[in-house]
């Protein structure tokens, strides 16, 4: 999106001068369906950008700095503008969520002002070329063949396409959901919804609420409120959260 104010999406209802609420009420509606938790309270004053282009930018910065951690990089600006209302479309913002991560702060700005754009720009004639039109489009590919798979998607949808590039169905690897497997999962993201721990394991809303409520009454991991929901953090190397007071040192 290079200017929301030019926005016409008269099918999800977004478009003219109002579009900040229009796209506060997408967010929710989408939270309802999708389960992952949105904070929608400072949306409009604070946290909607008119342009989705100065985060796509960053998130090329951080690719060009080390690729492994661009993707965590990219969820960290996610999480940030939809669960703690920050402005990811600020410069500062973006440096800070690279920071974070062990990203070089220098180096981030020196590409955010520099190949960065030119590698968003040859990212954008890609998706074009591909067919991508619309948000969001996924292109799977596997063993020499593509596909393309447009707007909002359930796992079995993607599933399906899996099954079919690889021309069988493929083996479902079944994971066994623990304390341990959970505090791990949620250490390699640095964070996670329950929504995520019953998709990656298959269990219930509930058993994936036990053991997160679990490992927070240990002071293993922190509990977050997130609007709609609530965002699990991993914690640091050496901090422990008391669970009588939920302070972490």
């Amino acid at each position: 999106m290079d200017d929301a104010d030019h926005v016409n999406d008269p099918a999800n209802g977004i478009g003219g001068s109002d579009w900040k609420r229009q796209v506060a009420a997408h967010w929710l509606d989408a939270s309802s369906r999708h389960g992952m938790p949105v904070d929608i309270s400072e949306f409009a004053e604070k946290v909607a950008p008119k342009s989705t282009y100065p985060a796509n930018i960053a998130y090329e910065a951080a690719k060009l700095q080390n690729p492994e951690l661009a993707d965590r990089y990219l969820r960290r600006l996610r999480e940030a503008a939809a669960t703690e209302s920050r402005s990811i479309h600020l410069p500062e913002v973006q440096a800070d969520i690279a920071e974070e991560l062990g990203l070089d702060r220098i180096r981030f700005f020196a590409d955010l002002a520099g190949s960065a754009r030119q590698a968003f720009a040859d990212d954008q004639r890609f998706c074009h070329a591909s067919g991508a039109h619309g948000f969001p489009t996924f292109l799977i590919r596997a063993g020499g063949r593509e596909r393309l798979l447009r707007g909002y998607n359930r796992f079995p949808a993607f599933a399906a396409v899996f099954d079919s590039l690889a021309g069988e169905p493929l083996e479902k690897n079944r994971l066994t959901i623990s304390e341990d497997a959970v505090l791990d999962f949620i250490g390699k993201y640095s964070s996670a919804a329950t929504r995520e721990v019953v998709e990656v394991f298959g269990v219930s809303d509930s058993e994936a609420e036990m053991i997160l409520r679990q490992l927070v009454s240990k002071g293993q991991i922190e509990a977050h409120p997130a609007g709609t929901g609530t965002l699990y953090r991993a914690l640091q190397s050496g901090e422990y959260c008391d669970p009588s007071t939920g302070a972490c040192m």
